[in-house]
């Protein structure tokens, strides 16, 4: 999977560290400087977004440990600079703090701030009963580098700042307590409704729950070399880049010049999946399509159908077996697994198209399901074409033999393994969705709604990647690009339907409205 060029990188607390130190010792950028933009940018952003504090409200900074306590005595530096009201609660002695967060910890003496030592939370609780507000709080307490739960003053000052529900917390580099690695909350953690990122963002603003917890997100440029924008392995898809994936399409072409994707699914009960799977692989560009099903579901399964669809039975028996298996190779891609159901003649089919197949494929839901009970991850890994796989957490859980809590815990992880065993491309589904390949570039696509969280989103999906990858666009490129479409379609039909009522027809019907958006890219330090 090549690198999307102006995608944004993002980095793992211990790699945004490194690339501190190398910036430090490669380039002779001293940690003062970075430090120094990072207080900088963040001051500017508060007062961008909450113009009024410090003269409607006191901005209260708290600043705990390391480098995140030296960012924020810089924001509260450059917000006294400004005639804002300031206060610092600092919970650790000053002279325990190093390097240039001790020098900007003096700078504030000499400033004669308002500066509190906490040590136990009686003193904070003293301040909060003799004090009204309003506030506008600053979080410097705990940032990237966290480990372990919270506790003592730390767990404390996070819990006192939250009961105060107050609509103006902005959270430095990450909010306490989350992890920037994998999002995870230690023991609890700061509520804010502005985060700003320092140099890079990290995972743990995008993967829930910690997610949830930074409220808008900003990032903020720290003067880091540009070319280390360039060496990540993970990077957030954005709109800019993804619309130049875009082909032109040949205005004197007929509908073979566009593919012929061939969806294998539906089973009693189930034909609705396969449907929903079809009708969005139409909505992709794709010239031609084909369902094909089991031949106790093909009267109901022709109903639903769009008109435009052709159907054939699947065969496993017999003479038609032969000239089912024969026309196999002719369909430019096969999406295989929505509603197919996991009887042993599902086993026997999935396991004929990964042998005889010999052009791209999309496997999704039963699929998967089949691929995790029998054992098929050595088929994946004799193709020679491509494999892309769409597991939600818990067909992802059960494609690698594993708890569902263990891949929640560390879904870069997980996506990485299933890599491994597979050498497909795998889309981990989910409000932060993480796409990984062979090439080790991991992306994340984070457009969080929970309209989409309705049966047949995923289908809808299988259907959006299978139609690009139909009309012969790159693996890689028709995944990224399909998976945004996705999300873009999704929020139109937020928009229209609201978040409870949307579906995932509803998804489908704003394709149209989605192809037609991505080219439309604004600039802007927000990145959600």
């Amino acid at each position: 999977m090549r690198t999307l060029n102006t995608s944004i990188r993002i980095c793992s607390g211990s790699e945004m560290k490194e690339l501190d130190l190398f910036a430090e010792s490669e380039f002779g950028l001293d940690p003062q400087i970075l430090m120094e933009n990072a207080g900088n940018g963040a001051a500017e952003l508060l007062l961008e977004k909450y113009p009024r504090a410090g003269i409607d409200t006191e901005i209260l900074v708290f600043a705990g440990k390391g480098n995140n306590a030296g960012d924020a005595f810089v924001v509260a530096r450059r917000l006294l600079c400004q005639n804002r009201k300031v206060r610092v609660f600092h919970l650790q002695r000053g002279e325990l703090y190093t390097g240039a967060t001790r020098k900007n910890f003096e700078i504030l003496q000499k400033l004669k701030t308002k500066m509190t030592l906490l040590e136990t939370s009686a003193n904070l609780e003293a301040f909060f009963q003799s004090t009204i507000g309003p506030f506008t709080i600053v979080d410097g307490i705990l940032g990237t580098g966290l480990k372990g739960d919270l506790g003592g003053i730390f767990y404390d000052s996070v819990e006192m700042i939250n009961r105060l529900n107050c609509p103006q917390v902005i959270a430095l580099d990450i909010p306490s307590g989350v992890s920037g690695d994998t999002g995870k909350i230690h023991g609890t953690s700061i509520m804010a409704t502005l985060t700003v990122s320092f140099g890079f963002p990290k995972l743990g603003h995008f993967l829930p729950p910690g997610a949830v917890r930074r409220g808008e997100l900003h990032n903020v440029d720290i003067s880091l070399p540009p070319k280390f924008a360039s060496q990540g392995s993970k990077y957030l898809l954005t709109p800019g880049p993804l619309s130049k994936l875009l082909q032109d399409r040949d205005r004197y072409g007929h509908k073979n010049s566009f593919g012929h994707t061939l969806l294998i699914g539906g089973s009693p009960g189930r034909v609705g999946a396969i449907v929903m799977a079809a009708r969005a692989c139409h909505k992709m560009g794709t010239g031609l399509v084909t369902v094909s099903s089991w031949e106790e579901v093909m009267m109901p399964l022709m109903y639903k159908l769009p008109s435009e669809t052709m159907a054939v039975p699947i065969h496993l028996q017999g003479p038609e077996h032969s000239k089912y298996r024969q026309g196999i190779p002719h369909y430019s891609c096969l999406i295989v697994g929505p509603g197919l159901g996991t009887k042993p003649e599902a086993k026997q089919l999935l396991q004929e198209l990964l042998m005889v197949y010999p052009g791209p494929m999309v496997l999704d839901a039963d699929a998967l399901n089949l691929i995790g009970e029998h054992r098929m991850h050595e088929l994946l890994l004799k193709r020679k074409n491509p494999v892309v796989l769409t597991p939600h957490m818990g067909e992802m859980a059960r494609l690698l033999d594993r708890s569902k809590e263990s891949v929640q815990e560390d879904p870069v992880g997980a996506v990485r393994e299933a890599v491994q065993k597979t050498h497909a491309t795998v889309v981990l589904k989910g409000a932060a969705t993480l796409i990984g390949s062979t090439s080790e570039v991991m992306y994340l696509n984070h457009y969080p709604n929970d309209g989409m969280a309705t049966a047949g989103s995923g289908d809808v999906l299988a259907g959006m990647i299978g139609g690009l990858l139909g009309q012969k666009m790159p693996t890689s490129e028709a995944t990224l690009l399909g998976i945004y479409l996705h999300s873009l379609a999704g929020d139109f039909a937020a928009q229209q339907r609201g978040h409870r009522s949307m579906t995932a027809n509803d998804i489908i019907e704003n394709i149209g409205n989605a192809f037609q958006k991505i080219g439309n890219v604004e600039v802007s330090t927000r990145l959600l």
